[in-house]
């Protein structure tokens, strides 16, 4: 039996409650979302330019999630 194991793995990528790496993935994604509408952007500019910055941020994010969740262990 190797050390990569379907259980390793897994536990791996989702852990326990906060603990894996779809979860800190996850968090990401919402530390990100948080911390743009926490941000005083007085021109209207600069705040659309960081919007598109910070969606495309998520999407890279979540992009990452779904390929990491196409993964299939034995």
């Amino acid at each position: 039996m190797g050390l990569y194991d379907y259980n390793f793995c897994h536990n791996l990528l989702y852990g326990g409650w906060d603990s894996g790496i779809i979860n800190k993935l996850q968090d990401a994604c919402n530390e990100i979302q948080q911390n743009f509408e926490q941000m005083d952007l007085e021109n209207a500019s600069v705040e659309e330019e960081m919007r598109e910055i910070v969606n495309e941020m998520i999407t890279e994010l979540n992009r990452l999630i779904n390929d990491i969740q196409s993964t299939h262990f034995r």
